[in-house]
């Protein structure tokens, strides 16, 4: 029996499945890989204004020993995350990944509260 305490938002646009999907990756997410991607959610926003979760991908794979994580659905509550953390804002707006391991998924763009001209 777990004893794991769930924040489920069912004022959300998420459904509660999807919320719960999420809490799951990111609790079964390396730690450290969380730390490293917080910070990189932070340096790929302060460069520029809109990011989306590949900008995120190409900061971590762009540091010499970066951490993994064996899910990468964990990207989704790290992100969240950084708009708790007034870090970035999310828009209704999306776009497709360029990346070809993501085969053309749909992406959130997050609008960077700390970036800086």
């Amino acid at each position: 029996m777990s004893t794991q305490q769930w924040q489920l938002d069912f004022e959300a646009r998420l459904p509660v499945s999807a919320q719960i999907g999420m809490q799951q990756a990111d609790l079964n997410a390396a730690e450290d890989w969380k730390h490293w991607f917080d910070g990189c959610v932070l340096a790929a926003a302060m460069k520029k204004p809109e990011i989306t979760s590949d900008d995120v991908l190409a900061e971590i794979e762009a540091l010499p020993r970066h951490p993994s994580t064996h899910n990468l659905a964990a990207i989704g509550p790290a992100m969240i995350r950084a708009a708790k953390m007034q870090i970035i804002r999310g828009t209704d707006r999306t776009v497709r990944s360029k990346r070809p391991e993501k085969n053309g998924n749909f992406h959130r763009i997050w609008e960077s509260k700390v970036f800086r001209v």
